[in-house]
């Protein structure tokens, strides 16, 4: 899990993590994964796909 930036004198803040983990941080991390992994996908070229694909074309 990587590590919280909470401000200082939390404590409710501090209790809820944990308990549970420190969700914001760790759903903003799956958040930024998910948004490089969509833009890799998404950023397709013809030219990468194999010649059946062109030749379909």
């Amino acid at each position: 899990m990587i590590p919280r930036h909470s401000p200082p004198g939390s404590p409710i803040y501090d209790q809820l993590v944990e308990e549970h983990g420190d969700v914001l941080n760790e759903a903003r991390r799956l958040a930024e994964q998910t948004h490089r992994e969509a833009e890799r996908v998404l950023a397709w070229d013809v030219s990468t796909f194999g010649r059946d694909y062109r030749e379909q074309s």
